[in-house]
């Protein structure tokens, strides 16, 4: 069961929803576009001096009306904290000049107004975007804030949001050094141009988390010579047809590493995952609808034990799976709209996209290594497989009709000095048969016979070609 999380940081809150906006603009430009967020702090870590905050990018120019969503925020955060102010710099790319506005949110008024500045012509160049500055309180947790920023950052890189460059930048004020924690979009994956799909993107991203070690130090050379043993689930559900849900999408990627004894670097398996949820291109809190389907679904038919969930204190959902088998299991959920700025859906829509789209990575896992992700009721019927392999084969190979040991060796395709071989491959095929018809929609449909004859031919109508074992 979900635990409510409690309110995160206002200065965290403020900044994800200007990156937010951010993004949005940037996606509704045709041109390649950057995103930058600079940080200004005292050099020393006791002073009073405010946190000096600056999000811009090159986006399309600004509707002011964007920032009054804030006001319910700034009106929750204490003064001490944010005095409400921003400062806002803006021009479309068919504008004239540069527009500067002063906006105070904690101000008690019926209509928000904006303080309109000076004004600076752009002399006919043509451009267009926005940049808003405000200061913060420099709090005891100021380390914490930049810490979570990059964090924050390092899950944007991890979507590789065509078009969009992004850049952190955090100066010490009063000291000579300005240190840009600007993080590199490189990755042994970049291949993927620029009209490739989202789901590849993502895909691409979410391995160099995992080869990261989910971010927490940089790459190793082991994990980086190892990445094509990662074991990749892809699923996407979207609906453009109805009118009232237009261009919703949901893509989930499962990225599957191995164990500690193949990967050096890990020492210690993960019993948890932190699950990455991104809404229209943005790190976000999990919704709820999203966290039930997460919680609810049946991991056991693909192999995983969930022991169980919750939501933490960001918003962040944690899965924590018990006798996991793998050193690391990463997923990632993005939700989006097909156009930026258009109208949110439904919790109910988002729910069943969520869970189509996650039952069909689950689904491409299974396909593509079906042995490793046998459901837990396969797991078990496939141990007794050596021991029924072995008394098929004694009591082929004790029977005293030499006719019928022969047709037995020929029907698993070993030649008649391949005797001591007919063990091994009655285990294989029954485990593959297993495989085949572990999900519910192949056991109708793909149930091969444990001996296989060779299809008779329609034309020949030989009727009395008959094998019965």
């Amino acid at each position: 069961m979900a635990s409510s999380p409690s309110a995160s940081s206002p200065h965290r809150k403020l900044l994800r929803s200007l990156v937010y906006w951010a993004v949005q603009r940037c996606r509704m430009s045709e041109s390649p576009c950057r995103l930058t967020v600079s940080v200004k702090r005292p050099a020393e870590a006791a002073s009073a001096s405010l946190l000096g905050v600056s999000v811009s990018d090159t986006g399309v120019g600004n509707k002011l009306e964007e920032f009054l969503e804030l006001r319910v925020l700034a009106r929750e955060t204490p003064v001490e904290k944010w005095d409400g102010t921003l400062l806002i710099t803006t021009t479309g790319i068919n504008d004239e000049a540069i527009y500067r506005y002063r906006l105070n949110l904690q101000e008690e008024i019926s209509s928000a107004r904006f303080t309109k500045l000076a004004t600076t012509y752009k002399n006919h160049a043509t451009f267009s975007g926005t940049e808003v500055c405000l200061c913060l309180s420099n709090e005891a947790d100021a380390d914490d804030f930049i810490l979570w920023l990059v964090g924050f950052f390092h899950k944007i890189l991890i979507l590789r949001a065509p078009n969009l460059a992004c850049e952190l930048f955090v100066e010490q004020i009063g000291n000579a050094e300005s240190r840009n924690v600007c993080l590199p979009q490189d990755s042994e994956d970049m291949h993927h141009s620029v009209m490739a799909s989202s789901s590849d993107r993502l895909v691409s991203g979410l391995k160099d988390y995992t080869l990261s070690h989910g971010n927490t130090c940089d790459k190793c050379d082991t994990c980086i010579l190892n990445r094509d043993l990662l074991k990749i689930g892809t699923g996407a559900a979207n609906n453009v047809d109805r009118r009232k849900a237009k261009g919703l999408h949901v893509e989930v990627v499962i990225v599957i590493a191995r164990t500690a004894s193949d990967l050096s670097c890990w020492t210690v398996n993960s019993s948890s995952t932190q699950v990455l949820y991104f809404e229209d291109f943005v790190p976000c809190p999990i919704s709820q609808s999203s966290f039930d389907v997460l919680v609810s679904t049946d991991w056991r038919s693909y192999g995983f034990k969930l022991k169980g969930g919750f939501i933490d204190d960001e918003g962040n959902a944690v899965l924590e799976w018990d006798d996991m088998a793998f050193a690391r299991v990463d997923i990632a959920i993005h939700t989006y709209l097909e156009c930026a700025m258009q109208e949110g859906q439904g919790s109910q829509q988002d729910r069943h996209l969520v869970r189509k789209a996650l039952k069909s990575a689950l689904s491409h896992l299974k396909a593509d290594h079906a042995g490793d992700f046998l459901s837990c009721h396969g797991q078990r019927v496939r141990e007794y497989v050596p021991d029924l392999a072995e008394s098929i084969a004694g009591l082929i190979l004790s029977s005293n009709d030499k006719e019928f040991q022969d047709e037995c060796i020929t029907l698993l395709g070993l030649g008649s000095d391949q005797e001591g071989l007919v063990q091994s491959s009655i285990c294989e095929k029954m485990v593959h048969i297993i495989e085949l018809n572990d999900t519910k929609e192949n056991v109708d449909d793909n149930a091969p016979y444990l001996f296989e004859c060779e299809k008779l031919d329609e034309e020949d109508g030989d009727e009395d070609m008959v094998f019965d074992f």
